[in-house]
């Protein structure tokens, strides 16, 4: 059967039946889509910092806008020293022992094997950046020790985590 046999008014309907096809979805484009969004959420997700979470700890005010980055973090409880989850001492002890020597040897050497042996980022003037978690009731004087013991072993770029506070907050 030819167009010739068809009614005039068939022929407009077929012509424009097949000039107006329905729309299709392209799923290969759509799955490509959410699957670099997907990668693209798990990536960003793994970059979070976090730090020890500690009830015990009483951590100082700020009004500091800074966010934390991947580093080293020490933590000074009221009684322990941490680094990262290694244990390097009482707080008693460090006190005790490391007046002589002006710093503290045990946190000394998990610097130095934290240097060596992990994959730090250091800046050019080769210089290790290091977080100190400090409760706000330790001594002035175990936190020096902590200072020159960090600055000695190329861990000089000190921060301290801090507690977001208003701007009418007392500390």
């Amino acid at each position: 059967m030819h167009h010739k046999d068809k009614d005039p008014r068939q022929v407009r309907l077929l012509r424009r039946h097949k000039r107006n096809k329905p729309a299709s979805i392209m799923l290969t484009s759509m799955i490509d889509i959410f699957t670099v969004l997907v990668f693209f959420l798990i990536v960003n997700a793994q970059n979070q910092v976090r730090l020890p979470n500690n009830q015990a700890m009483q951590v100082p005010k700020s009004v500091s806008q800074d966010f934390p980055r991947e580093t080293l973090t020490i933590q000074v409880t009221p009684s322990d020293l941490f680094v990262d989850t290694v244990h390097i001492g009482s707080v008693p002890e460090i006190l005790n022992t490391s007046v002589h020597a002006g710093m503290i040897p045990g946190l000394a050497q998990e610097l130095r094997y934290r240097a060596g042996h992990q994959n730090l980022a250091m800046d050019p003037d080769h210089a290790y950046h290091v977080y100190i978690l400090a409760d706000r009731r330790i001594s002035y004087r175990l936190l020096r020790l902590i200072m020159v013991t960090c600055s000695q072993n190329s861990f000089s770029h000190i921060s301290f985590a801090v507690e977001r506070a208003h701007s009418g907050d007392k500390a």
